[in-house]
């Protein structure tokens, strides 16, 4: 289950291209990655520091409606440890290990690649 959801958040459709404000729900899910992510470098799973480098390189990529609901998901997920599917439409549990930080970490990755084009 935690490889589906984590496969979904992937997909959560963040642009890196200056554009109108991405849906609600979306911009929650991708706040809610980004707590995953910083989950995985308190635990030393993942580099520590490139969550929030890469959240501050989007933001000159965001309208202010999509940073308010990336940081409410963002919250939400640190504090509860949970991610919001987009496809299910709820919050499911997140937990920081090995394999999941893996899986974290390629979405980090490809998000940093489409920065360097």
């Amino acid at each position: 289950m935690m490889r589906r959801l984590v496969a979904s958040v992937s997909l959560f459709g963040l642009s890196i291209l200056p554009a109108a404000a991405m849906p609600r729900s979306v911009a929650i899910s991708a706040g809610s990655f980004f707590a995953a992510a910083a989950q995985c470098e308190k635990a030393n799973l993942i580099t520590p520091g490139q969550t929030d480098a890469l959240m501050k390189a989007l933001n000159a990529y965001l309208s202010a409606s999509d940073r308010t609901h990336l940081q409410s998901g963002y919250a939400r997920g640190q504090k509860d440890s949970e991610l919001y599917v987009v496809e299910l439409k709820r919050w499911a549990p997140f937990a920081a290990d090995p394999t999941s930080c893996y899986r974290v970490q390629g979405v980090l990755d490809d998000y940093k690649a489409q920065l360097e084009d």
